[in-house]
């Protein structure tokens, strides 16, 4: 983009055929291309010893005519209302280049009028004041490599105020103080933009940079844009003695309210590799001259805002690029409320009214963040009107509040009246907030979302546990149905990860998992639901269904571990592999479960429609003399076992454990008998056996104590063995010991200690 603005730099150059001589020293009167050539018409050119300076107001240099200003010296204008550095007229041509510096300022300085410790007052007295300006139309470049300081209310360090026909190049730093002004403003462009160096504005309202009309080119920012009314961006430890005028609320840092042709970049630095090419991206800039995006606002408004009250714009690809998008982060935007009661805001797309209609997505590769100290939080928003049919994180997308009652800390909105189909995110979606505040990570309530990919972080965090406030995924909106899928990553990549409660529509949504973990509670709603797990995956939590026909599957070696409601409805459940479900099975009489390899823990009383056992699979019984605990199936129709099927057996506590366990019912059983039992999680101390005499299909357990013979305890040992053991197994304190004590040889060694000795009762090797 810049070799091409550096093209048209020096084709308009051209168009002056008269020029002046160099302004070399300091001169005290105003300067004007109409008469710079000895009176007669000719470019202005301020080398670095040169200056203009006036006193009482006006312009120091003036284009009214066809030629180039090029300023690498100084011109200033100080303590004058409407004053000007540099003015073109209406309907001009010619390049305006400033290398040196513009100031337009005032000897006007707050001061500490109360002595409280901070600075009181206005930020500036005066007002209308301008480092560069075009009066209306203007065809040339406009180009800061230098510095402009502007001081004063309703003013700008540069404003074009017609359409430019040529590009605005922006590399130097543009600061301005005072309420309700601009660093750098245009109304429509007919070229290209680039905002890189430094561009300030502080004051009440104040905005870094807006463009207000049509930008027929790219725009590509590259350096910090700042914004804010604060005079601390940073709050001090005590804000008891903060004036209004300190917590001022300043505009945002960049406003786009245009049509933008060749798209919106936040661009990063090159990397600088080669000693002998100076320029390895080829952009016409030197590498080692490069800067990152860092669009910073301090106070409630967003950092970046794209979009208009009274008309629809259109971002548009942006070119030499593999995915087409119209706006690329490469670079760091935030917004920071800093100070108690004030929200926070990174990017927001739309909500202002019109239409925003983005090319081929949104690239995020860099940083969008946004906190408060105790208000909303939000990074992202696509806010009503914004549609773009992708947003693609590989970077970090995050939000922050405090521990406040009702504040929300969101990482990505989709407003009402948005649209954004797919979210693919191989990086951070992170929302965090204090324990009594909500965080949300992805928030959709335009229920256009149909499809989440995630292979990185999606994060909510930071609520109270079991609030129901932290929110990894809000698509509940959605009627259509969506599908969530949670991608395999290659050797070496950190595992994805989901962690917050996901809650979808009334569609039929389908959640797929092939890795990493998940961890929250999962509603899926009304429709015909799916989950899915494979690979290696981990899902932890409760997974509520609702009435519609719903699938459960587990492959490879994936772990499903919580609670499963069916919500009355019809479905299956099927495991294959080594997977394993380990916890509860709610509302399911309609449920076909298939264990056609791993395993099916089911650790409380549950009623099921059917039950396949292949020769491949176990069902894993937790045996519980607690009335309502433990493992129960009830089979509501027919309960199929393959020979060579196993039932693996467990105990809750050893307390009370003996007796007899009814672990499945059925409507019809077959195919018991060729059950193989798996007693290695029995503790040693206790015999475990499928009973011979149970009743007409039911599987039940006997659990009966060895003997100190079976246990192949000495004379000694034996002897008190039954009165030690009964104190024991009723001790709290040795239960989780007992039940660990699963190998014979280790049984006996650690009763051998425990038992009283001949001598004096105690226990060898243990205290009581």
């Amino acid at each position: 983009m810049y070799r091409s603005l550096m093209a048209t730099t020096a084709i308009i150059a051209l168009a002056p055929a008269l020029s002046a001589a160099p302004i070399t020293t300091p001169t005290t009167a105003p300067v004007k291309t109409s008469t710079a050539n000895s009176g007669a018409p000719g470019a202005v050119s301020i080398t670095k010893d040169g200056s203009v300076t006036i006193t009482g107001g006006g312009t120091a240099v003036t284009m009214d005519t066809n030629h180039n200003v090029d300023n690498a010296g100084n011109v200033t204008v100080n303590n004058a209302n409407g004053a000007s550095g540099i003015v073109a007229n209406a309907g001009t041509t010619g390049n305006i280049v400033n290398t040196g510096n513009i100031e337009v300022a005032e000897t006007y300085t707050p001061t500490d009028t109360d002595n409280d410790g901070d600075l009181d007052g206005p930020f500036a007295l005066g007002n209308g004041r301008f480092g560069i300006r075009t009066l209306g139309a203007h065809t040339g470049n406009v180009v800061n490599d230098g510095k402009i300081t502007v001081e004063g209310n309703s003013s700008a360090g540069i404003s074009l105020d017609g359409t430019l026909t040529g590009n605005l190049v922006h590399n130097g730093t543009t600061t301005v103080v005072g309420d309700n002004s601009v660093g750098v403003r245009a109304a429509g462009i007919n070229g290209n933009v680039r905002l890189a160096g430094t561009v300030s504005a502080t004051g009440a309202g104040s905005v870094a940079a807006q463009f207000g009309g049509d930008i027929n080119g790219a725009m590509e920012v590259q350096g910090v844009i700042r914004a804010t009314g604060y005079r601390a961006t940073s709050a001090p430890t005590d804000t008891s003695k903060l004036d209004a005028d300190d917590l001022l609320q300043g505009g945002s840092a960049l406003i786009v309210e245009g049509n933008v042709t060749g798209g919106i970049r936040f661009a990063i630095a090159p990397k600088d590799n080669s000693t002998t090419d100076k320029d390895e991206d080829d952009d016409g800039i030197d590498d080692d001259k490069e800067g990152t995006a860092s669009v910073q606002s301090f106070g409630a408004a967003p950092a970046v805002v794209i979009g208009a009250a009274g008309r629809d714009i259109a971002i548009g690809a942006i070119a030499n690029t593999s995915s087409g998008f119209g706006i690329l982060v490469d670079g760091k935007i935030s917004g920071q409320g800093v100070y108690a009661g004030v929200d926070g805001n990174g990017m927001q797309i739309g909500g202002r009214g019109g239409n925003v209609t983005i090319a081929n997505g949104v690239g995020v590769t860099g940083e969008i963040g946004a906190s408060s100290r105790d208000r909303n939080a939000t990074a992202l928003r696509f806010g009503a009107g914004a549609s773009t049919p992708l947003l693609q994180n590989s970077g970090t997308i995050s939000s922050l509040t405090g521990d406040a009652t009702g504040a929300v800390s969101t990482a990505l909105r989709i407003d009402a009246n948005a649209s954004l189909p797919a979210i693919r995110n191989s990086g951070t979606i992170k929302a965090s907030a204090g324990s009594k505040a909500t965080a949300v990570a992805i928030s959709d309530a335009s229920g256009t979302v149909n499809l989440i990919e995630n292979s990185g972080a999606i994060t909510a965090s930071g609520a109270a546990a079991n609030s129901g406030r932290n929110i990894a995924i809000d698509l509940s909106v959605n009627t259509s149905g969506v599908t969530l899928r949670q991608t395999q990553v290659g050797a070496g990549f950190a595992a994805p990860v989901i962690e917050g409660d996901i809650r979808l529509g009334s569609g039929n949504d389908t959640f797929s998992i092939a890795d990493g973990k998940v961890n929250g509670a999962v509603s899926f709603g009304a429709g015909n639901n799916a989950l899915s797990l494979s690979g290696d995956a981990v899902a932890t939590g409760t997974f509520t269904f609702g009435a519609g026909t719903d699938t459960v599957s587990l492959a490879g070696t994936s772990l499903l571990s919580g609670t499963v409601d069916f919500g009355g409805g019809t479905g299956t459940l099927t495991l294959a592999g080594s997977s394993r479900f380990s916890g509860s099975l709610l509302n399911g009489a309609g449920v076909a479960v298939n264990v056609t390899g791993g395993v099916l823990d089911v650790r409380q009383p549950a009623t099921l429609g059917s039950l396949n056992l292949a020769k491949d699979g176990v069902l894993l019984v937790t045996l519980n003399p607690a009335s309502g605990e433990g493992s129960a199936l009830n089979i509501t129709g027919n309960a199929v076992i393959e020979k060579d099927a196993t039932l693996g057996i467990a105990l809750a506590s050893v307390e009370g454990a003996e007796g007899r366990y009814v672990v499945l019912s059925a409507g019809s059983l077959t195919g018991a008998s060729g059950l193989k039992t798996d007693v290695d999680l029995v503790p040693f101390m206790f015999k475990a056996a499928v009973a011979s005499n149970a009743g007409p299909n039911q599987i039940a357990v006997d659990i009966t104590r060895r003997t100190a013979t079976e246990l192949g305890l000495n004379r000694s040992q034996a002897a008190g063995y039954d009165a030690v053991i009964d104190s024991l197994v009723n001790d709290e304190d040795f239960e989780d010991l007992f039940l660990g004590i699963t190998e014979g040889e280790y049984f006996r060694y650690v009763v051998g200690q425990m038992l009283p000795d001949h001598a004096g009762g105690t226990f060898l090797g243990l205290s009581q």
